[in-house]
């Protein structure tokens, strides 16, 4: 049987019109791939290699204090950058900007090898670094304008502003708290390339006129935080200690108008400083409190009614053991009024008191002033103290709290706490910032009191008041807090601080602290003082006290608190002058003035013979000192003095030479 023939021919045909076809789905199919499911992809890569975008820093709000003086501002600087595909002598050039620049050399000269249409060489150089640059007119080498942080006053502030880094972000305080607030919008400064990688078109810087940043006014008083930092330095220095704080505060508000931590930094090179000196310990570090924690406990106890200020408790000669604790005072004493506790800071008396309150009571008013959670500042690193249940406390706990031993809390609360007394019982929420605006400076938004609770009465605070002034009076432990011409009410504390390695509490390792306000019957000036670690003495009413009056003398007429005594100056004239800041008084333009009724006017003696200082003053019921002969050269009270009849009147006399 003869077999048919195959048909190479049409074998063929078909075998090429399936190959065809198999290519034609594999090029779809590639082209599906390409087109739609890497579409994305490729355009990414498409715009590297046609384009090179460098991320530049945005335009950054400015911080203001609360008088519109400048803390933190952003300035126009120039960055040095490299086309490594126009440098003629790399060597060279590497050796050239390295020195200029202090940077590394070998690094460079690797940059400038890499042929690549954009290097950057320093960002953010100084004027001078960009003037001696451009004199070289180095081949390849360009500048583009970038936005630069300067804090203009230096040291002044730097904990509570905080800094940002080399991408204006945020790192610390303000400038970080407030980050996405402060930042504009971010900006790509763009350059074409061609199918070769060469330069074909370069856009323009791209700042806008808007760029849609906020500024921020602070609460803080730029002439307050400048008294605050230099007497917190003056007495860190004096006393040789690790550090401190001062905290100042509107206590009937909650504004912040100081807030100043040593050791201390400047944020234009904060990267030279140890990180350690960045923070802001005035919100962050934790401490007991010591004696300053005894205006609480007296606070609850008047407020439950437990005792009142003419309770007497007798306070065991200085040594009172409780379950395996002795506890000590400073000095020996037998029966003590409470006013008296307060006023000589006795720890046996405010541990009795404390055993008369018990413990759930007076956790309650612990943690109604505050203590054991945080203020809510709205400033980064906020610590919110140590306090444990009752559940959780030793035997011992109790009389060990009541003055201050065995919880730990932070500076503004302590201040915070207090000013819910001077105010008349309210825990204000302690606030930094007072409004924000934009780039146009409209408001958009602004920030008001808050209160959070009533912890007292008025009626309570009154009381408590008048037991801190007690401790500012002669004989008090605070009486070297009090300026002249003014009432305060404070409490001064000193903690042992516990040997962390050792166990127990450090023999020669303290806490040394003052808080107060003035005046005392209408406070506009809430102030805590904490010196870690002072040498050659421990206690605040030594250590402490003398920095809260130094302080408060330079800021309280700053704020026009005017003392007792001064004389008023209406149109050109003097009026009567000002008594007491304490007294119901006649007021003259917002300002009290004497009474005149056993009051008289401290006449002018400079200059007079003593016969004719003395005839002259005669009469007025002053009790007269003098010192030396000749003529009157100083007089103490000073000429236009209100002062009462039976006050002394010092006089020194010198003999013309």
């Amino acid at each position: 049987m003869k077999q048919k023939s195959i048909n190479w021919f049409k074998v063929r045909i078909v075998f090429l019109s399936c190959l065809l076809f198999v290519c034609f789905v594999f090029v779809m199919g590639r082209m599906f791939q390409l087109q739609v499911l890497k579409k994305e992809q490729l355009y990414k890569l498409a715009a590297q290699q046609q384009h090179v975008q460098i991320p530049l820093v945005p335009k950054r709000g400015t911080v203001y204090d609360s008088n519109g003086d400048e803390l933190a501002a952003s300035i126009e600087v120039e960055s040095v950058y490299a086309d490594a595909r126009k440098v003629v002598d790399v060597e060279k050039t590497a050796r050239e900007l390295a020195s200029i620049l202090q940077i590394d050399r070998e690094e460079l000269r690797q940059k400038l090898k890499t042929h690549r249409p954009f290097e950057w060489v320093q960002r953010k150089v100084s004027s001078k670094e960009a003037e001696r640059i451009k004199a070289l007119q180095l081949p390849g080498v360009s500048f583009l304008k970038e936005n630069r942080r300067f804090y203009p006053n230096s040291q002044l502030a730097a904990h509570l502003v905080g800094f940002v880094g080399l991408d204006s972000k945020g790192l610390e305080g303000i400038e970080f708290q407030y980050d996405a607030l402060l930042n504009g919008e971010s900006h790509v400064w763009t350059a074409a390339r061609d199918a070769l990688g060469r330069e074909i078109a370069m856009g323009n810087v791209p700042f806008e006129k808007e760029d849609h940043y906020r500024n921020i006014v602070l609460t803080v008083d730029k002439a307050v935080q400048h008294i605050a930092e230099t007497e917190l330095d003056r007495g860190v220095e004096k006393w040789g200690a690790k550090g401190g704080m001062v905290i100042a505060m509107d206590p009937s508000t909650g504004k912040i108008l100081a807030m100043a931590s040593y050791p201390t930094f400047n944020p234009n090179q904060f990267i030279q400083y140890r990180s350690k000196s960045w923070r802001n310990g005035a919100i962050s570090d934790v401490f007991e409190p010591g004696s300053l924690f005894k205006v609480f406990l007296a606070a609850a106890a008047l407020e439950e009614q437990v005792v009142r200020p003419s309770d007497s408790f007798y306070c065991e000669n200085g040594s009172y053991t409780v379950y395996d604790r002795t506890i000590h005072d400073t000095s020996k004493h037998g029966w003590l009024t409470f006013q008296q506790i307060l006023k000589f800071s006795s720890n046996i008396g405010a541990s009795k008191v404390g055993e008369k309150m018990g413990r759930e009571r007076f956790y309650r008013y612990i943690a109604a002033f505050g203590f054991g959670e945080k203020t809510r500042i709205n400033l980064p690193g906020e610590g919110k103290g140590i306090v444990h249940h009752p559940r959780y406390w030793p035997p011992v706990a109790l009389d060990t709290i009541s003055f201050g031993q065995g919880i730990s809390v932070t500076g503004i609360q302590l201040v915070t706490a207090l000013s819910a007394i001077a105010n008349g019982g309210f825990l204000m929420r302690p606030y930094v910032v007072e409004k924000t605006l934009n780039e146009k400076g409209e408001v958009v938004q602004s920030f008001q009191p808050e209160t959070i609770r009533k912890v007292i009465s008025g009626a309570t605070a009154e009381k408590v008041t008048a037991l801190l002034k007690t401790t500012t009076e002669k004989g008090g432990t605070g009486e070297g807090a009090v300026p002249a011409g003014y009432d305060v009410a404070g409490k001064t504390g000193t903690a042992q601080k516990v040997d962390s390695l050792l166990g127990g509490y450090s023999e020669t390792r303290y806490t040394s602290s003052f808080m107060g306000f003035a005046p005392s019957d209408e406070p506009k000036l809430a102030l805590l003082v904490v010196i870690d670690e002072p040498q050659g003495g421990n206690y605040g009413g030594v250590v402490a006290a003398p920095i809260f009056k130094a302080i408060m003398e330079k800021v309280l007429p700053y704020l026009h608190v005017v003392p007792k005594g001064t004389m008023i100056v209406k149109n050109g004239l003097n009026s009567a002058p000002r008594k007491e800041a304490s007294e119901a008084q006649p007021v003259i333009d917002g300002i009290k003035v004497g009474k005149g009724a056993e009051t008289v006017v401290m006449p002018d003696l400079k200059g007079l013979s003593m016969r004719n200082a003395l005839s002259r003053i005669e009469g007025r019921g002053l009790i007269i000192k003098v010192s030396g002969n000749g003529k009157v050269v100083e007089q103490t009270p000073r000429p236009g003095t209100v002062v009462e009849r039976g006050d002394i009147c010092f006089l020194k006399f010198r003999s013309p030479s």
